[in-house]
C-alpha cells in the first residue's frame, strides 16, 4: 500500500481488502462509504466527512479496507 507522496504506507493492523468505492453517502458528520471486493462482496465503513473528504474519495477509487479489531462476536438468536 502506498501512503501519502507515494511512500510506503505502514499500519499496525495485519487484515486489510483491496476494494472499489461503490457509493458514498455524505453527512454532515459520517459519511458511509460502500466498498466492492473481488467476488462480489461488499464492506461498508462509517467515517467522519472530513476524514472522506481529506482522502479525496470518489466512486470508482481503488482503496483499502483496514481492519483493527481485538475481538471478533458471533452471535445467534
Amino acid at each position: 500500500m502506498k501512503g501519502y507522496a507515494g511512500d510506503p504506507m505502514k499500519i499496525s493492523a495485519r487484515n486489510h481488502v483491496p476494494g472499489t468505492v461503490k457509493s458514498i453517502k455524505k453527512g454532515p458528520v459520517n459519511t458511509e462509504v460502500i466498498l466492492g471486493l473481488e467476488g462480489g462482496a461488499e464492506i461498508v465503513s462509517v467515517i467522519t466527512t472530513y476524514s472522506a473528504e481529506r482522502l479525496g474519495l470518489k466512486e470508482g477509487a481503488k482503496v483499502f479496507a483496514i481492519m483493527k479489531a481485538s475481538e471478533v462476536m458471533i452471535g445467534v438468536d
